[in-house]
């Protein structure tokens, strides 16, 4: 029977298991340079799409589409990327060359909108009374 990489790197010296760490941390980063597509990124951190679609809460050929694709929803990319343990970032670049960030352009972040305090009695049920005098007003006089 075959042994795990795990097994095996515990059998290895410390100096030697240091290395191995260290050359496996540089491939990560080399591969996450050149990342080009999700998938490239999805294989640089080493999951898988059934992992990266356990954490969305979607099946893995969800996943596989959404590699595919060439547009997506930004907040759709930014839930992918943050299952990689990563963070998307947005900036705009004139055409001088100047990188403006945007850091408080999150559409993915639902902020609760607030209710007036009107529609927060109407809504709790206190003030339904005059809504309903209100109608029967009107009714009557149509």
């Amino acid at each position: 029977m075959g042994r795990t990489l795990k097994e095996v790197m515990k059998t290895l010296p410390a100096s030697r298991r240091a290395k191995v760490e260290s050359l496996a941390q540089k491939k990560v980063e080399e591969m996450l340079t050149h990342a080009k597509t999700l998938k490239d990124f999805r294989k640089a951190v080493g999951k898988t799409q059934v992992q990266v679609a356990e954490s969305l809460g979607i099946k893995q050929h969800a996943v596989s589409q959404l590699e595919q694709r060439s547009d997506t929803y930004v907040s759709t990319l930014q839930k992918f990327l943050e299952t990689l343990g990563m963070r998307l970032e947005l900036s705009v670049v004139t055409a001088q060359g100047i990188k403006i960030e945007l850091p408080s352009f999150h559409p993915w972040v639902q902020e609760p909108i607030p209710v007036p305090a009107k529609k927060k009695a109407a809504a709790s049920g206190t003030g339904a009374a005059p809504q309903k005098a209100k109608r029967a007003t009107l009714e009557r006089r149509a």
